[in-house]
């Protein structure tokens, strides 16, 4: 108990002095085709309410506001929000909305979101939860998606990094969000490191 309450400290601090020096590598300030094929492909999906789930400085909110969407983007790294509200200051008036909260994805319960999001995205955060943080998070994915959401997921699959044990598989995604999710397409590669990586697109279950 004590070391993963450790480890949880320690995966926060770490983050927040990486945005405070600026070696965020993973920020890079575009976002992902799976994004924008939701967003403006073919069938893209019509402008609604999203939810970005460790949304860093705020590339992908900002990209959603602009083509129409009511963006809102939730993140631990104090300093990445300060950036992400400062980068909307600086875009001015968009065809959406966008909105920043700092807090902990595993209590989405109690933050301000508001209404249910038709579309949900998590580029690289669930995957660096600790396993026994991951049904609280599901919890409140599930909460916060509305009937026949698009929920975008994106990480490594298992992988040590450092003396941390990331990532996930499919059998892990299908038995923590099963009971309100289908995955509906998988979508394997490699990340910059060449480490193993994974698209989930899932859909929330409309329950009669």
């Amino acid at each position: 108990m004590l070391r993963r309450l450790f480890e949880a400290i320690f995966h926060r601090l770490f983050f927040t002095w990486m945005y405070r020096r600026g070696r965020t590598p993973w920020d890079t300030g575009i976002s992902p085709p799976e994004l924008v094929e939701a967003v403006e492909g073919v069938g893209a999906m019509p402008p609604g309410r999203a939810l970005d789930l460790g949304c860093g400085t705020g590339t992908n909110c900002l990209y959603m506001a602009r083509n129409g969407w009511q963006a809102i983007g939730v993140d631990f790294a104090a300093p990445a929000i300060t950036r992400a509200k400062q980068k909307a200051r600086a875009m001015g008036k968009l065809p959406g909305a966008v909105r920043f909260i700092r807090g902990d994805v595993t209590q989405l319960d109690r933050l301000p979101i508001g209404a249910p999001c038709s579309l949900i995205l998590d580029l690289g955060c669930f995957h660096g939860l600790n396993e026994d943080r991951r049904a609280d998070y599901a919890a409140g994915v599930s909460r916060f998606a509305a009937p026949g959401a698009l929920y975008l997921l994106y990480g490594f699959e298992p992988r040590m990094l450092g003396m941390r044990r990331v990532g996930f598989t499919q059998d892990d995604v299908e038995r923590i969000f099963g009971d309100s999710f289908k995955v509906e397409k998988i979508e394997r590669g490699t990340g910059r490191d060449g480490a193993p990586t994974a698209w989930y697109w899932l859909r929330r279950i409309e329950r009669v």
